[in-house]
């Protein structure tokens, strides 16, 4: 009997070594820590740089809101303090002039955040009527945006007791006999830095009041010592500043009264008031 002799081939010789340098191979990568930092740092580079803009978002909003709470106080503030001395009367005098002044001080104190092109504010001086009770006397506005008095227009409490002040409940403020309280009511509308991605737009609302700080001639409207269209009644929704030219008013009265002849021009343009307004160059909007 006879055996036949098994002859290995060279692939049979070669593979158990090529199996072995394999599940070495296999070994050694499976222990290699040196590039887990790196593929972590892949995988959470997108969450921190989320969390980083969330968060320069957040602290943006806090400091838009602190600096519109700064202009409303500085803006009663400065109410307070503005007239003219009238020697016969012994007292100050304000004018509308005076009024508009107190508008561009705080636009200038907004800077770019274009507080009457994103916004409105509300300057009204409280008083006491015949009968004892508060009054608006005169208001005064300036801004595009579609907001009003949370406590009513120029007027309100003209007579009776019923009016108690202004304020929110609780925390009314009320005037003395013989004086007033410039109170502001400021509106604006926050548009985030990093558009919708991680809050919507925000209505900011600040209010302030200041007691007149020297004697005032009270009981009646402002001196009308500028035209019509420069006098900031609350019946008008626009931007105008003692800077804006003749020329850029006439051209804005003229596309709000005929908005058909001006391209582009038309209802629902207010960006603050979708569909309830009319805009011209972020100056003058009325409603529809």
């Amino acid at each position: 009997m006879t055996t036949a002799a098994v002859v290995a081939t060279p692939a049979a010789k070669a593979r158990p070594g090529f199996v072995t340098r394999t599940r070495d191979l296999a070994r050694r990568l499976k222990l290699d820590r040196s590039g887990l930092a790196l593929i972590e740092f892949a995988f959470s580079l997108p969450i921190f740089i989320g969390l980083g803009f969330y968060g320069i978002e957040v602290s943006n909003l806090a400091i838009t809101q602190m600096k519109m709470s700064q202009i409303a106080l500085n803006m009663a503030d400065n109410a307070s303090r503005i007239g003219t001395l009238n020697a016969t009367l012994g007292a100050k005098v304000i004018s509308e002039e005076q009024i508009n002044d107190v508008f561009q001080a705080a636009a200038i104190q907004a800077g770019a955040a274009g507080i009457y092109q994103d916004g409105r504010t509300v300057l009204s001086s409280l008083e006491v009527n015949a009968d004892g009770g508060q009054t608006i006397m005169w208001q005064r506005c300036k801004g595009i945006l579609f907001d009003d008095s949370d406590y009513g227009p120029e007027g309100t409490g003209k007579t009776g007791t019923s009016f108690t002040g202004m304020g929110p409940p609780g925390e009314k403020i009320a005037a003395s006999t013989g004086t007033a309280v410039m109170y502001v009511e400021l509106t604006y509308v926050y548009e985030p830095l990093f558009g919708n991605m991680f809050m919507e737009d925000k209505e900011l609302h600040q209010e302030a009041a200041y007691t007149v700080r020297d004697a005032r001639e009270i009981g009646k409207p402002p001196s009308d010592n500028v035209s019509a269209a420069r006098k900031s009644t609350c019946d008008k929704y626009d931007a105008i500043l003692p800077q804006t030219s003749d020329a850029q008013i006439a051209a804005a009265q003229a596309a709000a009264a005929n908005p058909s002849a001006y391209p582009g021009y038309s209802g629902g343009n207010n960006p603050n008031n979708p569909d309830k307004g009319l805009c011209v160059a972020g100056l003058i909007c009325v409603k529809t």
